[in-house]
């Protein structure tokens, strides 16, 4: 199953953060500093839709995050977090923060401000993306930067997410007076115990057409979801995903996919298929399959495979697309 380890406090916010073993510094009575990360190793193999083979041992997002929280009285916790990523094999010395995030809790609910996850993503893309890296495609969606986010409180088991981003700018003077669209991201849940339902929509507001030096702004037009996440028994969990990415053209594509997921005592197997469907163009069929390991505490081993059948529009393929990928990995959290 993919991991994305948390701080304690920070599940709403979906930063990948601190695992279970991450350190606690109390620095007084209402402030805690966490410290923590991960090393993610992976072996890869792909095949090209030209024909071409080829292999990769390499770093996946190793990172560091150094997070903290305080007590603010009246029933407000402050936090924040910050994600530095560098390279466990060496072969770079660049250390770069990959993102950051403020956030306030209280009964209200919770506001973040920073890289959060797209709530798209975490309620609908996800529902069906148990892989560490033989993940199906999906809709595209607002990048997950300068989000400004609220999470619900639980209200028996309804919640929701609204979300927002500007497109920022270089602040040159070839933007001045040259306004991007905002995006705006809306997603609730209502988990009935053994079965939970979600909606999604992301407007996906402006793109900088070509690059971050240009004023030249392009609407993209929305996206939507469904998903239904089912827990079968103790051990097996089934989920459903269907969504839609529509363009300024009038076409549109629809991904509509199924998951399953076993718990076998040490570790899950899980597998996914995927129905691609634009409305201009050939349809195609993804697979994917894996299975992990815990060999210890907060250590994962993995292996998985997909076959991701990767065409454009027209039936041809794009040389450069990865059509089969099979990888082995590791994942330390600490």
């Amino acid at each position: 199953m993919k991991h994305a380890p948390k701080l304690a406090l920070l599940v709403a916010a979906g930063m990948a953060s601190a695992g279970a073993q991450a350190a606690d510094f109390e620095v007084s009575e209402n402030t805690t500093l966490t410290l923590g990360g991960e090393v993610v190793l992976n072996y890869l193999y792909e095949k090209r839709t030209n024909g071409e083979n080829d292999t990769d041992f390499k770093d996946d997002g190793s990172k560091v995050v150094i997070g903290g929280t305080r007590d603010l009285g009246n029933g407000i916790t402050a936090f924040a977090e910050a994600e530095f990523e560098y390279n466990t094999l060496g072969n770079s010395d660049t250390v770069s923060r990959d993102g950051s995030i403020l956030g306030f809790v209280g009964d209200f609910g919770e506001v973040a401000i920073g890289a959060s996850d797209n709530v798209f993503e975490d309620l609908i893309s996800d529902a069906v993306d148990p892989f560490e890296n033989a993940s199906l495609d999906a809709v595209s969606l607002t990048d997950e930067d300068s989000m400004l986010t609220y999470y619900s409180p639980d209200m028996d088991g309804f919640s929701f997410r609204l979300q927002g981003r500007h497109n920022n700018r270089d602040g040159s003077d070839a933007n001045d007076g040259q306004d991007a669209e905002v995006s705006l991201i809306a997603a609730a849940e209502y988990d009935f115990g053994p079965v939970a339902l979600a909606a999604a929509y992301d407007s996906r507001g402006s793109i900088n057409a070509n690059g971050s030096d240009s004023s030249e702004f392009t609407s993209q037009d929305h996206v939507v979801g469904l998903a239904a996440v089912a827990q079968l028994s103790d051990r097996l969990e089934a989920s459903a995903r269907f969504a839609q990415e529509n363009d300024q053209a009038g076409n549109d594509t629809d991904y509509t996919a199924i998951a399953l997921s076993y718990n076998y005592g040490g570790g899950d197997l899980y597998g996914a298929a995927q129905s691609v469907d634009p409305s201009t163009g050939s349809s195609n069929t993804q697979t994917a399959a894996g299975v992990n390991y815990e060999i210890a505490e907060d250590v994962i081993i993995f292996a998985e495979y997909g076959d991701l059948d990767r065409k454009t529009t027209d039936g041809q393929f794009k040389d450069l697309d990865t059509d089969k990928l099979g990888v082995a990995g590791l994942i330390y959290e600490f």
